[in-house]
């Protein structure tokens, strides 16, 4: 029963994923003639699981990882699973089943994949788990880290400069470094240029767009007036609020939000999750990983970036912008350092 769900949830998000033109790696279907390896032609002897806490088209976090199976399916002729696995016990379950069906890599989104997929890792020897965050390295595990706290700071800098009331809004989808470094750099990026800056900071229960919305709504009405929220689906909630709000600005996170809210969406922080399942994928197949140790992925490798709402840019005071290209350069160069989640704890 339990493996039939499995099948099932994989099979919608695949549905999805070609309908969205972001196709997920599967080859032949039955039937499908064998080459001389036995192996079905159309279909690749290397399978690779990407588990994602929510919808493969919440045009964000879960979104970049579904879109980076079709990337690994291309580039490295493999058969890619996607599948939604939101809790401690699906994420286990759903590793455990993908290992034991033969997966060279299961890829956990998300630092709450580290610890479930330890607990199995070691009873897979042959399969490699990788998880995007995460604390647990193991013989056959190890995290990639992308630094979304630098571009996140450089958010910071931007509404420190700009806010007409020093009063920020921040939510983020869980209690956890992976999330709250992105809320502490935004912090020490607006208090680097605005030390009277006060920060409205929310954790939410849940992922789900009305909680966003809601602590948004409220963040506003005590006084927010620019909004930054690293919260999976719940971030469209909350610029929502922010476009419903007059003089209201908003961040985008991990994904392109403008279209969403053209007048209300300044910039998006930005980081490229691709790489990190192209880098790892890379270095496994190849036999280079070496000690298992965190893979960091950041602005020196073009991984992380701000991204401006062109249009609303034109009405961007001239000395914010230089300061963010100023910004930008000195995390570049290791000027400024931005704490990530290991260093928070």
């Amino acid at each position: 029963m339990k493996e039939c769900l499995r099948k099932q949830i994989f099979l919608w998000t695949a549905s999805a994923l070609l309908m969205g033109g972001l196709a997920a790696c599967g080859g032949g279907g039955e039937g499908a003639p064998a080459d001389s390896s036995g192996t079905p032609e159309g279909e690749s002897e290397i399978k690779i699981g990407i588990l994602i806490p929510g919808s493969p088209t919440d045009g964000g976090f879960s979104q970049q990882a579904a879109e980076a199976g079709a990337l690994l399916e291309e580039q490295f002729s493999c058969e890619v699973a996607v599948v939604e696995a939101a809790t401690a016990d699906a994420i286990k379950s759903e590793g455990e089943s993908m290992a034991a069906e033969g997966y060279k890599i299961v890829f956990g989104h998300g630092g709450q994949c580290s610890t479930p997929l330890a607990e199995i890792s070691k009873d897979y020897p042959d399969t490699w788990f990788v998880t995007t965050g995460g604390t647990e390295v193991r013989e056959n595990q190890f995290p990639v880290s992308l630094c979304l706290e630098q571009s996140t700071y450089v958010a910071g800098v931007v509404a420190g400069m700009m806010t007409e009331s020093n009063m920020l809004g921040c939510s983020v989808g869980g209690d956890y470094p992976a999330y709250t470094k992105t809320t502490n750099a935004f912090e020490l990026g607006a208090k680097s240029v605005n030390p009277d800056v006060k920060i409205l900071f929310n954790v939410l229960s849940s992922t789900d767009p009305t909680e966003g919305y809601e602590v948004t709504m409220n963040q506003i009405k005590m006084g927010a007036d620019f909004i930054y929220s690293n919260s999976n689906e719940a971030q469209s909630g909350s610029i929502k609020a922010a476009a419903e709000s007059e003089g209201v600005y908003a961040f985008g996170t991990l994904g392109d939000f403008i279209p969403q809210a053209p007048e209300t969406v300044l910039a998006n922080t930005m980081g490229d999750w691709s790489k990190a399942f192209i880098n790892a994928t890379e270095a496994i197949l190849n036999d280079e990983v070496g000690e298992p140790e965190i893979m960091y992925l950041d602005t020196s490798n073009d991984s992380v970036s701000f991204e401006w709402n062109e249009e609303l840019k034109k009405e961007v005071p001239q000395e914010v912008l230089d300061k963010v290209d100023e910004t930008i350069q000195a995390i570049a160069d290791g000027t400024i350092h931005v704490p990530n989640e290991y260093e928070l704890g």
